[in-house]
Order: C-alpha cells, then structure tokens, then sequence
C-alpha cells in the first residue's frame, strides 16, 4: 500500500525539474525552529526561504540533554503523496524519542517500531499538503572511533547519516534539491560542516538516499576550502588536534582529485568534495578513512602524521569514485571463472586496482617517495605471503569477503595484479602506455553506453597490447596463484629477492575492543602473542602504543585489571611466510624513474 500510494505522488514529492546545486554555504533557515529539541513538534516550511527545496534536514546536537534533534521537510509535497511510512538504517526504537509530524492539517502522532537494523516511524495519518517530522536520536553506547557511531560531548559532534536521517520509504532513489542545516549552537562551540562541505546551511542536489551516507560534524572546527575552477571545489573541516596541519593537506588531496578527473575523466561530476577529518585518541597507525557521500571521513590519532600510509589510503577513497564506482567488474559467468561479480568477485577490481592507481599518482605527484612505493609494494606481498586465505581462488575468497583477511588479500592481489600488468603493457609500448590510460579509455567507453558494468572478457580486451593477458589474469586474479612481479617492476633503484614476512597479529580481537565504548579487551587469543604477555579478557585499556599492520614493532599497552594498572610489552607477531621483497640500489630519487 505504501509503495502505490509514493508512486502516485512522486513527482509530487520531488520534482524532476530541479534547482541547480549551489557550491556556496546557502542563507540560514527563516523558521521558528523550537528551542527545546526534546520536546520540539516538526515546523511547517511553507513560508521559509528554503520551500523550493524537495527536502530540508535540520541536525541539532545538544550536549545537555544529551540528544541530536532532528528535522526533515518536504516544503513541495501534496496532500496524500508521502507515504506514513518513514525509516532510519541503523538503531533502536528506544533511541528514538519525541517523534511527531505536521502538516497544514496540525500535529500527527508518530509510533516508532524497529525494522531489521534500523527504526521504522509510522504516521498515525497519511499528510495533507507538506509534511515535516522531527525526532531525537539519544546516542547510545557506540565507540567514539566508530565511523557509523555518533560521537557526541560539550564541544564535539559526529554523526552518521544512517542514524539521524529519516526518509519516506521509497523515497532513496529519487533525484532530491536538499538544503542541509547542521546547527551547533547548543555545543559549547558552535562550527559546523557535513558532508555538504563546511557551514551550517548548505543545498545540495543529489538522491535522497545519499542523505543517509553522510556525516555531520559539529563544535570547535577549522576549515579549509580549496576553490579553482580549473581543479574543482574541495573543503575541509577538522574537528580537534592533529599532528600536521590539516590546511595543506586538503589542498594536496584536492590536487589529487583534481588529477584523477584529468586522468580518468569527469563523468557525473558531483561538484564540491568534502574531506571531514576528526581527530580522537587512537593508536599510532589506526587511523581509518571512510567513504562518504561526496566526502571522505579521516578519523586518526592526535599523533598520527601525515604518512604515506595516511595519503594512500585517503587517495584510494578518491580513486574508487571511478575504478569501483563509475566503472565496476561484473562477472559473465564465462570464460575467466566467474572472476568478476559487483561484490566480493569485483574486490580485486574496485580494491586493488584503486590501490594501485592511487599509488601511482602519488608517485607521479612526488607525494610519496620511491622508498614510501617500495614500502607499500613490499605491504602487499606480505599480505599474501601470510594469510591464511591465500590459495583460495577468486570464486571462494568472494565468498568470504566479508571477513577482513579476506578482504585484504584481495585487495593486495588486485593491487600487485595492476601492477604487474601495468609494466607489461609499458614494455609493449616501449614505456607510452601503462594501464592507467586504458582504464581511462574504459571510464570513456562507460560514459557513453550509461553503463558501470564491466566483464572481465572486456577487460582484457582492453589489455591486447599484452599478449600474455589472459594467462596472467587467469593464474593471479583467478587462481589466485602467488605474484612474482618481474625483477625490475620498481625502475632501477630496487633489486628484487625472496625473504620472509612476518604477519601483525595483536594476540586479541583488536577492532572489537577498539569498538568498545568501555575499552574492555575482548577475544585474548589462547597461545597467542598477547595471552603469553599476561593480557586478559575484560582487562579495560588506558593507552596502546602499536605499529598497525607490523609484527616486528612492539607492541605496548597500559591496562586495567581489578583497579590496578598493568603495562605489557610484546611482539604481535603472527604467521610467517616466504615472497618477494625489494631493496634499495645506491642511487638518488630523481634516477628511479616512474611507476609502471
């Protein structure tokens, strides 16, 4: 009922003929929003400056109380066209307080149930002329490094989309004029940003479901916007303190973007990117980068620098807007394995290859050093030299790629893939063309047929100029066969040889006890690194000093136990493994020539 009742109100709802999206922070709301977010009913937008907009999304966080008010409008919907059903993705329906909508016709009642991971908030009657909603969302017991967490103190907010933005059901996928408002008054310091790009008030046009994807932050902020019509418009906001400073590095990720879109091309050019950075205690080495709508979430240590691990990994972001988004492996069923697939089958493609791309034009841009690309070669090789996945081939890894070992070893034989393939179509050329001007082509080629999918027989048609394609598709990405790149696939400034790897393994379930909002260590592993060092389950952390990823770099902890403070020193050293590595020939950077 819900679904034939949306339909005949879609154009209704959201107007295909719609505003242009404006790059420039948009005027603050007209509208008598009410001053006590836990009691305060949804304001009628008829008469505000934004009732030309499809969709308008208040997000107010309050330290005391403790909540996010929230309010979402649909200043242009007709009576009857909105469905009664509404929904979050993600929380509980005792997280859910004060919900009540309004329309022309006066308040509704709205009762909250849940709906599989999220909640669903029913109107007790279908609206008449527009309609707005307004709830509170209480945080509830999420890790402050969570990325889908809300975050929330006297003079700091972050929250996802997922558990603030409530759309009509149906309503994700249609073409939405949104004016974003993030208030941060009622923090003790008042900035704010989203996804949107920096600012309290911004209009965006997107699909309404893309409001569900994003991150509002808000408190004591910086900001940074990066403007050249030439480049693209990039802003940055940080929320804390950071080891670099956050300015010229949004400028250089700007300027990565901006090369990408020379590089790749600028299909569905989404206008102003945001890079929101928040930083929290965290372990040196920690830091994560989340995808987001049309912005990226950096979440790192105060300590962090701005390493070449940090770069990549926020260009990789960057990157999987075209190897991934714009352009992603489907498998045909036939011929290569079944090695495509838009999920797990396509990680080698939308994981690896995006590494690699991004590791290249890192190099290119001189914004990590010939020893920093070794160093990030030699990461992958060990990925492979020592999970425990690694013989598995890409039909079986897919199915489990949800795990993370999983998830990495696809992600490292996607990358050395691209970039044994890379020097072989560069060999062929006589050093003109490597791959990444044939995923240029492929982009061009998406472009013009309005279709992302790609099978792998098209991709290696793509990659004639190798005669040797298929075969080395089929034994490295297939089969999943060990990856031997050819001993000068890194110029002339490393050699190549064989040595072992040592895998990282704390000894204990690390990303469960980083989730959680207590600290309490979780998963000790019997026999493992960690249980001999004397940690325990429930031991409750006060500070972990660590190397992310490196086996042989101590690892150290301060913990509680029984009201005494403990610290342990140990080696996370997990499963060893023979492979590739490289070292470094005496000669200076400017000798060793480009990535392939």
């Amino acid at each position: 009922m819900h679904r034939a009742l949306f339909s005949a109100g879609l154009l209704a709802l959201f107007p295909l003929a719609l505003a242009a999206c404006a790059s420039a922070p948009c005027p603050a709301p007209a509208l008598a929003l009410a001053p006590t977010p836990a009691s305060a009913p949804a304001p009628a937008l008829t008469s505000s400056p934004d009732a030309d907009a499809d969709l308008v999304l208040l997000v107010r966080p309050s330290s005391s109380p403790r909540l996010v008010h929230v309010e979402v409008a649909l200043p242009r919907t007709r009576t009857g066209s909105t469905p009664t059903a509404w929904t979050l993705l993600d929380g509980v329906p005792d997280h859910v307080a004060h919900a009540v909508a309004h329309d022309s016709g006066g308040d509704i009642p709205v009762r909250t149930t849940a709906a599989g991971h999220g909640v669903e908030l029913v109107l007790d009657r279908a609206n008449v002329g527009p309609v707005s909603l307004a709830y509170d969302v209480l945080p509830g017991d999420d890790a402050p490094d969570d990325p889908r967490g809300i975050l929330l103190a006297d003079d700091r907010f972050r929250g996802p989309g997922e558990k603030l933005v409530a759309l009509p059901s149906g309503a994700d996928d249609l073409p939405c004029n949104a004016v974003v408002h993030v208030e941060g008054e009622a923090l003790r310091a008042s900035g704010a940003a989203s996804s949107a790009g920096v600012g309290a008030s911004r209009r965006i046009t997107l699909r309404a479901g893309g409001l569900r994807t994003m991150t509002f932050v808000a408190g004591s902020i910086g900001v940074q916007v990066s403007d050249d019509p030439s480049a693209g418009h990039d802003e940055g906001a940080w929320l804390g303190y950071t080891a670099f400073d956050p300015r010229p590095t949004i400028a250089e990720m700007a300027l990565v973007r901006s090369t990408l879109r020379e590089l790749l091309g600028s299909p569905g050019e989404p206008g102003a990117w945001t890079y929101l950075l928040v930083s929290q205690a965290r372990a040196l080495g920690s830091f994560s980068t989340t995808p987001r709508t049309r912005s990226i979430l950096l979440q790192v240590g105060p300590g962090e620098p701005w390493s070449a691990g940090l770069r990549l990994s926020v260009a990789q972001q960057l990157a999987r807007r075209w190897i991934g988004g714009e352009l992603a492996v489907e498998g045909d069923g036939a011929g290569a394995g079944g090695a495509g697939g838009s999920g797990g089958e396509g990680a080698w493609f939308a994981e690896g290859v995006s590494r690699y791309v991004a590791m290249a034009l890192l190099v290119r841009l001189g914004f990590i050093t010939p020893d920093e690309m070794r160093d990030v070669v030699d990461g992958e090789l060990s990925v492979l030299a020592t999970s425990p996945v690694r013989a598995q081939d890409d039909v079986h890894l897919a199915a489990i790629a949800s795990q993370d070992v999983a998830r990495a070893t696809l992600m490292a034989r996607g990358a050395l893939y691209a970039l044994r393939e890379s020097f072989a179509l560069r060999k062929a050329s006589k050093g003109q063309k490597g791959l990444v001007p044939v995923l240029a082509e492929l982009l061009r080629r998406a472009e013009e047929k309005k279709s992302r999918a790609l099978t792998p027989a098209a991709w290696i048609a793509a990659l004639a100029a190798d005669p040797d394609a298929q075969k080395t598709f089929d034994a490295l990405v297939v089969r999943g066969e060990p990856v031997v790149l050819p001993p000068d696939a890194l110029g002339p400034c490393f050699r190549a040889s064989m040595g072992e790897y040592v895998a990282f393994d704390p000894g204990f379930a690390l990303d469960a006890t980083r989730a959680s909002p207590d600290a309490k260590v979780s998963g000790v592993v019997p026999g493992g690194p960690a249980a001999k060092a004397g940690l325990k389950d429930g031991d409750v952390i006060e500070s972990l000093h660590a190397r992310d990823g490196d086996g042989t770099a101590p690892m150290k902890l301060v913990v509680t136990r029984a009201d005494r403070k403990i610290a342990l020193s140990y080696l996370p050293a997990g499963a060893r493994g023979r492979g590739q590595t490289w070292t470094r020939v005496k000669l200076p950077d400017d000798r060793c020539g480009e990535v392939p």
